[in-house]
């Protein structure tokens, strides 16, 4: 990224870039392109702002913001200590699910299903410097999940995902399988609403079926398109960002000067003056 009179600009080894827009898979091991992004955002369009792809990264971000917008998702806390753990196991019941706030592909997320196990699992990730979560377990969708992909708002895709692990209540991680999945329209409904609460143009969403209907586990600001080859997923995307690209290029001609003005200028009548 240079600066110049004209503020911060895109560069690929020192020479400028002229973008039209940017569709990025970003997250928050890639904290130098955010930086980058954010910097730039306002003039480029682009899929996925800053403030959502990292409110997306951090879990317990994600269900606060699904809570406040009405998006049934299982219950969540931050447990720092032994007794807000037990507290929060004895209001929903065993086995409750720990995992990280940042975790991906199921890394340190395990099932405690008793107090002595529920402590010494949590002080084991403590140990390690690791944030803490603790969760409702959605016990009826144990293995399984529906992996759903949402473009600028609107359903396009969703594949059912299974544990390649016998046994593993975690539907995703090595050896693990999706298959297309025709969604119900109130799952559809769930992962839309999802998509707008959590901000982002791309998203997918883990969606389970629980016993009082669909809850959305999670978000993902750059999904893996794996598992739907059967469908197009880069047309909607695609689609999406140049009708970003149109609506910015009117907004910035909206203040352009108009060709009388202009041409009042080139002769000297009037200084040139954007309109407003």
């Amino acid at each position: 990224m240079a600066l110049d009179s004209r503020g911060p600009r895109l560069c690929s080894d020192g020479v400028p870039l002229e973008a039209d827009g940017i569709i990025h898979q970003m997250s928050t091991d890639a904290l130098g392109g955010l930086v980058v992004l954010g910097a730039v955002g306002e003039d480029v369009p682009h899929l996925n702002s800053v403030d959502a792809v990292l409110r997306s990264a951090d879990k317990f971000a994600t269900h606060v913001r699904l809570v406040a917008h009405g998006v049934p998702t299982p219950a969540t806390a931050f447990c720092p200590n032994d007794r807000e753990l037990r507290l929060f196991a004895r209001e929903y019941g065993y086995p409750v699910v720990l995992k990280q706030p940042d975790g991906a592909r199921g890394a340190e997320v395990t099932l405690a299903r008793e107090e002595d196990e529920l402590l010494a699992k949590a002080a084991s990730i403590r140990e390690r410097g690791i944030p803490l979560l603790v969760q409702r377990f959605v016990a009826e969708a144990a293995g399984r999940n529906h992996r759903v992909i949402v473009v600028g708002g609107k359903f396009v895709a969703a594949v059912e995902q299974t544990g390649g692990r016998p046994g593993d209540f975690r539907s995703n991680g090595p050896g693990d399988v999706c298959r297309p999945v025709a969604l119900t329209e109130e799952e559809v409904s769930v992962a839309e609403r999802a998509a707008r609460a959590s901000g982002l143009d791309l998203m997918s969403a883990d969606l389970l079926r629980g016993a009082d209907g669909p809850v959305i586990l999670e978000t993902n600001s750059f999904p893996a398109f794996g598992g739907f080859e059967h469908v197009d997923l880069c047309a909607p995307v695609l689609d999406l960002i140049e009708r970003k690209v149109r609506e910015n290029t009117s907004l910035a001609l909206s203040g352009a000067a108009s060709p009388e003005e202009i041409l009042a200028a080139a002769e000297g009548d009037e200084p040139l003056a954007a309109s407003t």
